[in-house]
């Protein structure tokens, strides 16, 4: 068998203390647009559901043929699920924030000290991994 073949994308140097920071930030912001998008469609769709079940309700009192008055309800009810579908997505996007904003702080409460006093040296320092025994 041959060796693992590194990952396809990997950033290899872009992997520093703050580079690693800034996609923690990216990731929770990335997970905040989802999660106000996913709001927002679950409104839309909540309005869309209601006028729809609204159109059915008022079919139904014009005495419409019933096939046009369910196939409007049932237009309803699907809208109604897309509903249910945002939160599912807006409860997850919002775990993903959660998951980024403690990834983020762990990364700085491990790495943090260390940047801060390699940073503020202007010794030149020595390259990872060089003081591991062979």
């Amino acid at each position: 068998m041959g060796q693992i073949a590194p990952a396809v994308g990997a950033d290899g140097a872009n992997n520093g203390y703050t580079a690693l920071n800034t996609k923690f930030t990216a990731l929770q912001n990335a997970a905040t647009g989802l999660l106000e998008e996913a709001e927002r469609l679950a409104q839309r769709m909540r309005a869309n559901a209601n006028a729809a079940i609204t159109v059915a309700d008022l079919s139904a009192a014009a005495h419409v043929d019933d096939r046009h008055v369910a196939a409007v309800a049932d237009v309803g009810a699907a809208l109604g699920g897309v509903v249910g579908g945002c939160k599912q997505l807006m409860g997850a996007a919002e775990a993903m924030h959660i998951a980024a904003g403690h990834l983020k702080a762990e990364h700085q409460a491990e790495y943090g000290g260390i940047h801060a006093a390699v940073t503020s040296s202007r010794a030149r320092q020595a390259a990872p991994g060089f003081y591991r025994p062979q």
